[in-house]
């Protein structure tokens, strides 16, 4: 029994390992060859691919842990909860813009299933943040996290505009403005407003 647990241990050091290299190598955008992940990790070729079958695969375990970080720090008590909100979308996008490689390995992913588990969990604390911030009554209550989802998705992917940093900022900075509740001035004689806010679905 003592002999199995020491075995795993070992297992769970060497693909924190293999994990870590590979974080260290998206984040300066490095291209190399998936074998040689093994190298910068101080393993073998066996035991890279024993955890890690593909290089889509490795990259979204990254991603998995970068998610997790940022979501555990999604809620701050002593903050309201729209400041959470706006915090947590604004350093989601500099992240992604800091993390070009990681970004760039993820958008070159075919089968999105291979990081659902990153998506799930980040998916998870947008909709509560939302939620919270509802209300709150700082944000309308009509917006489907899915729409938030997609415009973080379409930031990711787009490492290849030559604007990618600027555009994203100011994606998400609309995407906040959007969410927020629209104050609807009323018409001198009565209480009908002058228009509604758009639907988000």
């Amino acid at each position: 029994m003592a002999e199995t647990r020491a075995l795993r241990a070992d297992a769970r050091r060497n693909r924190d390992a293999i994990v870590a290299a590979a974080r260290d190598v998206f984040d300066r955008d490095e291209q190399v060859r998936f074998d040689d992940f093994a190298a910068h990790a101080g393993v073998g070729v066996g035991t890279l691919y024993r955890h890690f079958p593909t290089r889509e695969a490795l990259a979204a375990a990254v991603y998995e842990g970068e998610v997790a970080t940022l979501c555990d720090q999604a809620n701050d008590p002593t903050r309201s909860a729209s400041e959470n909100l706006d915090i947590f979308l604004r350093g989601f996008v500099e992240y992604v813009l800091a993390h070009t490689g990681l970004a760039r390995a993820l958008a070159a992913v075919a089968d999105p299933a291979i990081f659902a588990d990153g998506g799930i969990e980040l998916e998870r604390t947008v909709a509560d943040l939302l939620t919270r911030a509802a209300v709150e009554g700082a944000i309308r209550s009509d917006v489907a996290v899915g729409a938030v989802m997609i415009v973080l998705h379409g930031i990711g992917s787009a490492t290849g505009r030559p604007l990618w940093a600027s555009e994203s900022r100011g994606a998400v900075e609309l995407l906040l403005a959007g969410l927020k509740v629209i104050s609807t001035p009323m018409t001198t004689g009565g209480s009908r407003p002058l228009c509604s806010p758009p639907k988000i679905s």
